[in-house]
């Protein structure tokens, strides 16, 4: 499963990034025209210069116009597992600063290896209409982005004895293929394994149903690490995020 899971991957990335799935096949940094293609993931309604992608040691940048031949002086040669280091970040944001934008997070994503056993007592499920409920309950803010561009549309939560949730996973629709989720624990309720949890149990019903679940985090959230590390993930790629100023 975990080939299949990749190969559905790599034709999102291929989206996103404006390449081709082959591309993946080398190591070669690569510089792309930025271009909202049809089904690529999508987070602002504003007009993107950059995306910055490394899958595999390949380090893809989407590039606008106006940055494009700067990009491919400064980043076309050299490895790409270097590239989210603070020195060649700053750069960026630098540059970045010219046209109005910084940047915004880096983030590096973790992909399900498949599905495995879970547990399924004690656990609560939300569709997409029963999540509007959770709407500015800070809580769950991890959980649920209420973000048109990747809606909510399924969670789980785990509850005690009372029905009282102590923490809530939850799956946002980034694009047709890939859901991403997040997770909030409730004070009280860490480091008795109730993350581990409702993240496997919701990766397993991403996975049945046909979706690719995927977790990101940041490099200094080493709880969130170990979060997906427990649950079947393993490390795949990182990105830039980027926002205007």
């Amino acid at each position: 499963m975990k080939q299949e899971i990749l190969k559905k991957v790599k034709e999102q990335l291929a989206k996103d990034y404006n390449c081709s799935v082959e591309d993946f096949d080398n190591r070669n940094n690569l510089i792309t025209n930025i271009k909202l293609n049809e089904g690529a993931r999508r987070y602002t309604d504003d007009k993107e210069i950059l995306k910055i992608l490394v899958f595999n040691g390949k380090a893809i940048l989407s590039a606008d116009e106006c940055i494009k031949e700067w990009c491919n002086e400064k980043f076309s040669n050299g490895n790409g597992d270097w590239l989210f280091l603070y020195s060649n970040l700053r750069i960026i944001d630098k540059k970045l600063n010219e046209f109005g934008y910084e940047i915004e997070n880096t983030h590096h994503y973790y992909l399900p290896y498949g599905i495995d056993d879970d547990i399924v007592n004690d656990l609560k499920w939300y569709n997409q209409d029963e999540i509007k409920q959770f709407n500015d309950d800070n809580r769950f803010d991890e959980a649920f982005a209420f973000d048109n561009n990747f809606p909510d549309v399924l969670a789980v939560a785990k509850i005690d004895e009372r029905g009282n949730i102590l923490g809530m996973a939850g799956a946002s629709k980034d694009s047709d293929v890939m859901w991403q989720i997040g997770i909030n624990v409730l004070e009280g309720a860490e480091e008795k394994g109730v993350a581990k949890t409702v993240v496997k149990a919701l990766k397993n019903e991403i996975l049945r149903r046909g979706k690719v679940p995927f977790y990101g985090t940041v490099e200094s959230h080493i709880i969130s690490q170990k979060v997906a590390l427990a649950s079947g993930f393993y490390p795949a790629f990182a990105e830039v995020k980027i926002r205007k100023i």
